[in-house]
Order: C-alpha cells, then sequence, then structure tokens
C-alpha cells in the first residue's frame, strides 16, 4: 500500500479505530503512528491553526477598514419621498 499522510495515520487511529470492530482493530490501516509521525501530525495541525487566526485577523481588519472607507467616502444619499 501506498505510504500515508502522518496526519491521516494518526486520525484513523485516534478518531476512526474505536469505532472499527474488534476484528480489523489489528489492520495495518489503524496502527498506532509512530513517534515522528505523531510529532510530524501535531506540527501540521499546529501550523494550520496559526494559520486560520492569522487570516481570521487578517479577514477582521479588512472588514472593520471596508466600514470606515464606506462611512468617509461617497456623499450621504437622501431618501426620496414617496408619493
Amino acid at each position: 500500500p501506498p505510504a500515508e499522510k502522518s496526519e491521516k495515520i494518526a486520525e484513523l487511529h485516534k478518531n476512526i479505530r474505536p469505532y472499527v470492530p474488534e476484528e480489523f482493530q489489528s489492520n495495518p490501516i489503524y496502527a498506532a503512528p509512530s513517534k515522528e509521525q505523531g510529532e510530524d501530525a501535531k506540527a501540521a495541525k499546529q501550523a494550520r491553526r496559526e494559520h486560520r487566526a492569522a487570516m481570521a485577523v487578517a479577514a477582521k481588519a479588512t472588514l472593520n477598514r471596508r466600514g470606515r472607507d464606506a462611512e468617509n467616502a461617497g456623499h450621504p444619499v437622501q431618501k426620496k419621498s414617496r408619493k
């Protein structure tokens, strides 16, 4: 079988294996990740979390900036009365 990503191996062992019937739990697919694979998976997850946090901060800053620019730019539009 092809080599799997460290994250996938860790996920299969931790999240999926408990729900697999006893007779299939010994399958190599559900084997515990090696120490190196576990560290790689943890580092990838942490990097992804940090990236998401940075993107959320950037999105919030952009949203706030858009609101200020809209208030300062343009002229106030007066409502037209309906007849």
